[in-house]
């Protein structure tokens, strides 16, 4: 008969009891690296002085009505021998509140009784090493073989703020965006905290009582639940199952899991360092996200919550090493079409590649990264590529105001038909009638004929003619390209302090009494509204004159636009001598044409 405990059992425990176990407690390679933050070490740290102020009173003396906090679930795989734990899931949390058991320790050292010191280094000792005094230093916890070291020769051997900056001096850290940087962050926010709580200016039996109280409640009342399992693929299974909520870093962590339960262990090692060079690659990129827009670039489509179930089901029927060495091999590609690092692309991709963040559409992600992949060789090719793509996203979803579901659908079809296209002169012309318009897709101009076929000519100009937009990001990208068509040679200034958006007629006309005369004609119309956000009631102005213009009347302004250097105030102020809704219309279709002119295919 199968029983559970054959292939894992649960304890509860609290930090004490935890550590105090005769075993060491391991962070394998292939695990994510130390990533906690400011963030996750303030929650923490909120959460023990929670702990403190509702379990000891005044006197430091413990409440009758306390109550623990629950740390949450440790995963851990035993060794043969029952010497060692391997954690699976949890290495967060210990490492962390190992760094803090170390520095609470240290905090013992200013009291001088050595006596109550003593007692103190009696409960903490244990939980930070396995040697005993005077045997050679043997670590309770070990993290990975990449961070080890300065875990233990930085946090756990050095004991004072002067060992460590020569420490430093000797191992500099480098980047900040390391698990080695986390880790020495972790330890100088403790440590600060605790110097807050145990000032210099406490007297000894203060200094005593809270001390002992902070070590009371980490050690004590923080409980945790450890799983153990005999085997690693037990371990896999139910981290999978306790982490699987759809949120997105946890979603890219089971992703990983399932990689390694899916590989013999002598490849485990290559996995990690793939992944952590992965990592590396999209700084500070989400990574689900990364993982999510390959899927759609390369495999088919996948909603953000579906992700996991996707990836888990391709797995399924394919070989998960050469899936990271897809993951692996496309990440460079990903960084650079998102602007990540040093720049790569010649200046004109490189202003493309930034309009995307201005339009803010990343669901274009899976087409650019597949143009990179297949024409990174040829600038030439790949800035067509480039240029579709933000022509049809513009048109498609920013003017037409399709759905993200429709573009991304559309960005997943034209990405996966033009990384495997079908070899159209084996196919008849009756087949070839039959198949869907995005399997014609073989190349950059069969791509740009299906994008025109979704966004006509015709269809553009009509979106553009009723374009709004409350956005002002978005209105300056639009009327920035505009000016910077007419004004051929001179460097647009960006949308910032220089230059700002000027709404013709204005958001919010004067209330004042002397004042209502203003706008009159137009004001108390209900569309008033909507035609304030129109793009044809918008143009860029200098700051010094938006700030003069503000929300005056249409006479005022024309003499303001005339002293502008950019283009379309000047038209204004040469033609127009009355504003309103008519007005708009008539100058939104003139620009609807101009913009034929610059968000175009070919």
């Amino acid at each position: 008969m199968i029983e559970p405990r054959d292939f894992f059992g649960a304890e509860e425990h609290n930090i004490r009891s935890l550590f105090s176990q005769n075993i060491t407690f391991i962070v394998p390679d292939y695990q994510r690296n130390f990533a906690w933050t400011h963030n996750e070490l303030q929650h923490l740290w909120e959460d023990f002085q929670k702990v403190v102020k509702d379990s000891f009173d005044d006197n430091h003396l413990i409440k009758p009505d306390h109550k623990p906090h629950f740390f949450g679930t440790i995963l851990v795989t035993e060794s043969p021998n029952g010497s060692r734990y391997e954690i699976t899931d949890g290495q967060q949390r210990l490492t962390t509140v190992s760094i803090l058991l170390k520095c609470l320790l240290e905090e013992a050292s200013r009291i001088g009784d050595m006596h109550a010191q003593a007692g103190i280094r009696a409960i903490l000792t244990p939980l930070v090493q396995r040697s005993q005094y005077g045997e050679p230093f043997v670590q309770k916890f070990e993290l990975d073989s990449t961070i080890n070291d300065f875990y233990r020769d930085y946090i756990l051997l050095k004991n004072s703020e002067a060992e460590r900056d020569q420490y430093i001096q000797l191992h500099p850290i480098g980047s900040n965006n390391t698990a080695i940087y986390r880790l020495k962050m972790a330890h100088s926010y403790f440590v600060k905290k605790i110097r807050e709580e145990l000032p210099e200016t406490l007297d000894q039996q203060e200094l005593h009582n809270k001390l002992l109280c902070f070590v009371l409640t980490i050690t004590r009342l923080f409980l945790i639940l450890q799983i153990v399992v005999k085997e690693s693929e037990t371990a896999y299974t139910i981290f999978g199952t306790l982490n699987n909520r759809g949120k997105d870093l946890t979603d890219s962590d089971i992703i990983k899991n399932e990689l390694f339960k899916r590989v013999p262990m002598l490849q485990r090692s290559i996995i990690k360092e793939k992944w952590d060079s992965i990592i590396e690659c999209i700084e500070n990129e989400d990574l689900t996200e990364y993982i999510r827009f390959h899927y759609a670039s390369k495999i088919g489509p996948v909603k953000k919550v579906e992700l996991f179930g996707a990836v888990t089901e391709y797995l399924n029927n394919n070989d998960a090493a050469e899936y990271l060495d897809s993951l692996f091999s496309e990440a460079d590609w990903y960084a650079r079409v998102n602007l990540i690092g040093a720049t790569y692309w010649n200046d004109a991709i490189t202003h493309k590649l930034d309009g995307f963040k201005h339009l803010d559409i990343s669901h274009s992600i899976p087409l650019l990264l597949t143009g990179a992949v297949k024409y990174n060789h040829n600038s030439i090719d790949f800035e067509r590529i480039v240029n579709a793509t933000l022509v049809f996203c513009f048109r498609y979803f920013t003017i037409a105001k399709n759905s993200v579901a429709d573009l991304e659908r559309e960005v997943g079809l034209m990405s996966r038909a033009l990384r495997n296209p079908l070899d159209l002169s084996k196919l008849s012309q009756a087949e070839l009638q039959s198949i869907p318009e995005h399997k014609k897709i073989v190349d950059i101009d069969s791509l740009c004929t299906y994008m025109l076929l979704l966004t006509s000519n015709a269809n553009f100009v009509r979106h553009f003619r009723d374009f709004s937009t409350k956005t002002n990001s978005l209105a300056f990208y639009v009327l920035n390209e505009l000016e910077k068509k007419r004004m051929t040679g001179v460097i647009p200034l960006p949308h910032g302090p220089a230059q700002h958006i000027e709404h013709i007629m204005p958001k919010k006309p004067s209330k004042r009494t002397s004042r209502l005369h203003e706008w009159g004609h137009v004001r108390n119309n209900p569309e008033y509204s909507d035609f304030v956000y129109r793009i044809g009631n918008m143009v860029i102005l200098e700051s010094d004159i938006n700030q003069q213009v503000s929300n005056k009347d249409f006479s005022v302004k024309l003499t303001l636009y005339n002293a502008s250097g950019l283009s379309y105030p000047r038209d204004i102020s040469a033609a127009q001598t009355h504003w309103d809704f008519a007005s708009i219309n008539n100058r939104q279709t003139l620009m609807a044409q101009e913009a034929l002119n610059i968000w175009r295919y070919y």
